[in-house]
């Protein structure tokens, strides 16, 4: 099956929004529903649509010419659309030769809504029509048509039945058969669509498909269109709660979900870097961040087109000078990666390391920086993410300061969500990352400089010509630039990202990092599964035993399945525990639907490990 029908005959009783009275042209997010129905239809498979129009059937002919929907459009102009859209489907009789879709145009739908409604089977002679069971959380569910149920047949549609099982979500398999139905009924009395449903339900000839999880919208009033709007906003322009084509929510320790807003910032404009709108922006985003890492008018800001992993090599090989120690506070693998960049330069590198996950102990710090005089810096994690621990980088801070040490910390994946402040924690040179929790995109490292800390390599050879921080201080203070081309559209998607932040405030962010966190913990234990918290444990991380007699690759492959990408745990931790990041632009309805998704999961693991055993789960 690979056409679809879509009914743009009606006139709307009430104004949906600028379009007038042409449900159709209603604009949801900036694009008439139309356009959105025919782009949905294409990500679902189907090669063909028939447009069927009557009211204002050329304002509608102008919209389809005006978009590229992706797939050939033909329109059908039912001339008697006043009469209802059972003439419609009359009209577009000669493309309904075998099973097709059937879709209103004043309906928002995930492609894979359709797909399932393609694939679910039903002797050719019986609709196939799309219901949902969730009568309280839908939107106007007062102006949708209802249906009761007996398995998986309906028995009857109607606007005001009594005591409905489901409301119909709008969109139906059909076939010939609904044609000669039609045709049949129609010698006799004038019907509706919804009459002729209700005939064929009567005689067996309807089945359901419940929608399940899936997000579905009616735009029939203006509040229902600003709800569409907030939809998009949140889950994307395909509202889907499944994995589709390899789009899914990501729950992995970044790089993480943004924001409409942030993706559109990243095409905004084309930008020379050379110009002084970029440096405009460059400003922009370096005061924003100099809030954020609680810097004062003696800290510099540098952006370095780099991972977040770049951005420490940058530091560590700036701030290093020959001929001197680093001393590394590992308890994790990005500890370990601290260690294995200074080695790469050949730096004498000294080391109090720790199991994965334990507490760094401030006596053993103390006793390393006295016992190795040639330590010029001290590196340590903020957030060691292999682990969701978060090392006290106050207490190192206050040692390292009192012995002139340089203090670099990895805040990577901690800035914007975790108590941090340079100032404060009298941190030398902090390196974040613009794809973790300050919610924009790869390739933009951040480098938080005390002044104070230049002085402490002058004269010091550089190591690299890229990498070297000092480049980029000279650029920045004399020209507003970078000695570089930087990433200019990933510095766009920063900007806007940063503006966010600044929206909901500092505190209010991290407040917000707690309750998905708490309300993502207290969801997984009543899963029954075991976490590992530690004493520290951060915000943004959770680690997730994996239960006995499953598999890690079973429960990713399955929560992939099912739209969320969780990540696996690294070190002697791989395959026994994975972790779930709620990090990114998330809200509390992604975390529910997550902990949904993984009691399907781990519900059906169960069911087949007792099949296997002979068993019979109820």
């Amino acid at each position: 099956m690979k056409r679809a029908i879509i009914l743009a005959d009606e006139r709307s009783p009430r104004q949906v929004n600028g379009s007038g009275h042409v449900k159709a042209l209603a604009k949801v997010a900036g694009l008439p529903l139309i356009i959105r129905n025919l782009r949905t239809l294409h990500s679902a498979g189907i090669e063909e649509a028939v447009v069927v129009t009557g009211y204002e059937a050329q304002r509608i002919n102008d919209a389809l010419a005006s978009y590229h929907v992706g797939i050939p459009v033909t329109v059908v102009h039912n001339p008697n659309w006043h009469m209802g859209s059972a003439h419609s489907i009359l009209a577009a009789s000669g493309w309904i030769e075998d099973q097709c879709l059937l879709v209103p145009s004043d309906h928002l739908y995930p492609p894979s809504l359709a797909r399932r409604i393609m694939a679910a089977p039903a002797p050719v002679d019986s609709l196939v029509v799309a219901v949902d069971r969730r009568l309280t959380e839908i939107f106007d569910a007062d102006e949708s048509i209802k249906a009761t149920l007996e398995g998986d047949l309906v028995t009857d549609v109607g606007m005001n039945l009594a005591n409905p099982d489901a409301v119909c979500a709008g969109m139906i398999r059909i076939s010939s058969y609904l044609v000669e139905t039609l045709r049949r009924l129609l010698v006799d009395v004038e019907i509706t669509l919804v009459d002729c449903v209700r005939a064929m339900a009567r005689r067996h000839r309807v089945r359901s498909l419940d929608v399940r999880s899936a997000r579905w919208i009616s735009i029939s009033s203006p509040q229902a269109r600003r709800y569409a709007d907030l939809l998009l906003q949140i889950h994307g322009d395909t509202l889907e709660t499944v994995d589709t084509h390899g789009h899914a929510v990501l729950l992995n320790p970044g790089p993480v979900a943004t924001t409409p807003r942030v993706k559109a910032a990243v095409g905004a404009r084309d930008m020379c870097h050379r110009e002084p709108v970029f440096s405009n922006l460059l400003d922009s985003v370096q005061r924003k961040l100099g809030i954020v890492f609680g810097a004062t008018k003696e800290h510099d800001v540098m952006l370095v087109t780099t991972s977040g992993t770049g951005g420490l090599e940058s530091a560590i090989s700036t701030f290093v000078p020959e001929g001197r120690a680093f001393l590394v506070l590992r308890n994790g693998a990005f500890g370990e990666r601290l260690a294995a960049i200074a080695r790469t330069y050949g730096i004498r590198v000294v080391e109090v390391g720790l199991p994965w996950g334990a507490e760094i102990p401030i006596d053993a710090v103390e006793r390393a920086l006295d016992e190795n005089p040639d330590i010029a810096a001290c590196g340590m994690i903020h957030h060691e993410t292999s682990m969701g621990v978060l090392n006290p980088v106050a207490e190192v801070g206050k040692l390292t300061r009192a012995r002139g040490v340089t203090f670099i910390v990895d805040a990577v994946s901690s800035l914007g969500a975790e108590d941090l402040d340079v100032e404060r924690d009298r941190i030398d040179v902090c390196v974040s990352s613009a794809n973790k929790c300050l919610h924009a995109f790869s390739g933009l490292a951040s480098v938080c400089v005390r002044r104070e800390a230049w002085n402490t390599i002058e004269g010091s050879r550089p190591r690299n010509y890229y990498m070297d921080l000092r480049r980029y201080r000279d650029y920045m203070v004399s020209r507003r630039q970078t000695p570089f081309t930087p990433a200019v559209n990933t510095m766009m998607s920063l900007n806007a990202a940063l503006d966010e932040l600044m929206d909901m405030s500092l505190e209010g962010r991290r407040e917000h990092y707690r309750k998905l966190c708490g309300r993502l913990r207290r969801g997984l234990t009543s899963l029954g599964l075991e976490l590992l918290v530690p004493e520290r444990a951060s915000h943004s991380v959770t680690m997730v035993e994996v239960p006995e007699g499953m598999a890690y690759q079973e429960i990713y492959q399955g929560l992939k399945d099912r739209g969320f990408i969780v990540y696996e745990c690294k070190g002697a931790y791989a395959g026994r525990y994975f972790q779930v990041a709620n990090m990114g632009a998330l809200e509390e309805i992604h975390i529910d639907e997550f902990l949904g998704a993984l009691g399907q999961v781990l519900s059906e693991a169960r069911q087949d490990r007792a099949a296997a055993s002979g068993l019979h789960l109820v």
